[in-house]
């Protein structure tokens, strides 16, 4: 009966460690927009793609396996990606990740003027990145709001 309870509490022991060393990783810290172009033009809706580039502050690497995001361009919504492609993240690195979106060409009219004479726009980010390393996932937040330079590729 004392070996059963001795086993019992070693493995809980080793569960409650195992359980402190997996911590929920902090979301990935947005570091700018690279390589904006667009896709294809029309006179009502475009789409552009660019690269989103990132700043993994974990100590692990981690893969990307789903993310959604509303993006924001002078407080207008320009458009929702989809990221659907697992991508590979490493510890404590920076890294990419390429998107496309169809945007509503409205909303670009009524910057237009504001975007030529600055060339610079307020972007913000507004979704969620499914991270996580082997099978353990989380649903991380991904917030960002800020001034981008814009240099567009046709």
């Amino acid at each position: 009966m004392k070996r059963i309870v001795v086993s019992l509490l070693a493995i809980g022991v080793l569960c409650s460690l195992l359980l402190a060393g997996c911590s929920k990783p902090v979301a990935p810290e947005y570091r700018g927009l690279d390589n904006l172009r667009i896709n294809q033009f029309g006179i009502g809706e475009s789409a552009i793609a660019a690269d989103l580039k990132y700043y993994n502050p974990n100590n692990f690497k981690m893969k990307l396996k789903y993310g959604e995001m509303n993006v924001y361009l002078n407080d207008r919504f320009l458009g929702k990606t989809v990221l659907d492609t697992s991508t590979e993240v490493p510890a404590m690195d920076s890294f990419s990740i390429p998107v496309s979106m169809k945007v509503d060409m409205k909303q670009i009219y009524s910057n237009a003027l504001e975007i030529l004479m600055n060339n610079e726009v307020n972007i913000k980010l507004d979704g969620f990145a499914k991270l996580g390393k082997g099978a353990i996932y989380f649903n991380v937040p991904i917030k960002f709001e800020g001034k981008q330079k814009l240099d567009i590729h046709l």
